[in-house]
């Protein structure tokens, strides 16, 4: 009876194991009234995978080029004409409630072809990566070129609509988001590559990095630091107006005293002009100093800013997401410098993943495409129409993907958490 009892409780364990591992193979673990992660953090990628996906790659489309840019991307706002962001929610919701018949097809509107081609394939390739690795079999993906104009991208949406597509990831430019979502039945969802939050609104969400939660990030970290006067270097662009803005803001908040604002252009390599503007006496006296660039232009700005008398010794060197660049270490200005950034952990696992099925360090704006399909597919695996789909976006919890923890709102907000990140000689170090 003794032994009989222990065989029992062995084959009980066994069948829980076995329970166990299969959820975990999902690709996306539940745990409810908790967050939910999209992505598997144990990162067990198939070989398998790897073969199948780059057998897809040669036989979908000979164009594809494997050769992208640098991690980080630099993505110029456009102001979004307010006429067509109202036109968005007068729209009568048709057909939410209709039950999913089939594959759900997904429409993935991206530039294919043209300046922008590294990108669109780039974000084509995470999305193809994603469905292999959640092993979505209920899903139909419709890749589509958006061009480069409002035009051409409205004109794309068009056949994606008449191909019944249930929900569409893109575009990457706030200027078309906002042309498809006012010409796009009100009961497809768009999931938009943009950091243009202002375009953000029912049905319509802006995946990518915010200068508002970006900026509100690197002045917590400065309370950290007790820092009381500060100096900035913004690019004089539309970004680096939202920016400012959001500078303003928060240093009258919390009672930072902002001292001097530097602008440079974006479309130059050259700053000698920005090193005659630095006032050498006066910089002696600001506690930090908050730059808003990246990689070689960081690096050149960085360098005549101690040049001019901002000692980073004396003077605490702040930064953002765009730091997050290999180009930038071995600058001693901007050594034990301090930028906040989406959770790396992750991003970097995926970084290694993508180079090993197409041989190539992807994009930033690729892992915002492989979170995105990974939620699609989460959510499609709890719903039965589109209203189940987005109450599942939108559920308080929020989601865990390749950049950290997320949440979603109804009216098209997007909530990120940021880790802090220091620069050392020869990689960035999580406070």
């Amino acid at each position: 009876m003794k032994y009989l009892l222990f065989y029992i409780k062995i084959c009980c364990f066994l069948f829980l194991f076995s329970c166990m591992e299969n959820t975990i193979n999902r690709g996306v673990i539940e745990v409810p009234d908790t967050v939910a992660v999209i992505i598997d953090k144990e990162n067990k990628q198939k070989k398998d995978t790897e073969k199948e996906i780059k057998k897809i790659v040669k036989k979908e489309d000979k164009n594809i080029e494997e050769t992208n840019p640098p991690i980080k991307i630099e993505e110029p706002l456009k102001t979004a004409p307010q006429a067509l962001v109202n036109k968005i929610d007068k729209k009568d919701i048709n057909n939410k409630y209709q039950d999913f018949n089939g594959p759900i097809k997904i429409g993935l509107l991206v530039p294919l072809a043209g300046k922008n081609a590294i990108l669109g394939n780039a974000i084509y390739q995470s999305a193809e990566m994603s469905l292999f690795e959640t092993k979505a079999s209920n899903i139909e993906l419709l890749p589509i070129d958006s061009g480069g104009t409002i035009e051409s991208a409205v004109q794309a949406v068009k056949i994606l609509e008449k191909k019944n597509v249930s929900i569409i990831i893109g575009p990457i430019f706030s200027s078309q988001a906002v042309a498809v979502r006012s010409v796009l039945k009100n009961n497809i969802p768009l999931l938009s590559f943009t950091n243009d939050e202002s375009i953000s609104g029912k049905g319509l969400w802006a995946f990518g990095f915010t200068p508002r939660q970006e900026i509100a990030a690197v002045f917590e970290e400065m309370v950290k630091y007790k820092i009381k006067t500060l100096s900035v270097i913004i690019p004089n662009s539309a970004y680096g107006s939202i920016a400012l803005e959001n500078i303003k803001n928060n240093s009258s908040f919390l009672d930072i005293e902002l001292k001097d604002i530097y602008k440079y252009s974006t479309s130059t390599n050259s700053f000698s002009g920005l090193g005659l503007e630095l006032k050498e006496n006066e910089n002696k006296e600001i506690d930090a100093l908050l730059i808003l660039a990246g990689g070689k232009k960081l690096r050149e700005i960085s360098s005549r800013a101690q040049y001019r008398g901002i000692n980073p010794k004396t003077t605490k060197y702040f930064g953002i997401s765009s730091w997050n660049s290999p180009q930038i270490l071995g600058e001693p200005s901007l050594l034990k410098g301090v930028f906040i950034a989406p959770e790396q952990s992750s991003f970097e696992s995926f970084v290694s993943r993508y180079y090993k099925i197409y041989g190539a360090i992807p994009p930033e704006i690729a892992g915002l495409s492989y979170d995105i399909v990974s939620l699609c597919n989460s959510a499609l695996n709890k719903s039965k129409n589109i209203q189940g789909f987005l109450n599942f976006l939108t559920r308080p919890s929020g989601f865990n993907g390749v950049f950290g923890y997320f949440s979603l709102s109804s009216n098209g907000n997007l909530k990120r958490k940021f880790a802090s990140y220091q620069v050392m000689k020869r990689s960035f170090v999580k406070k």
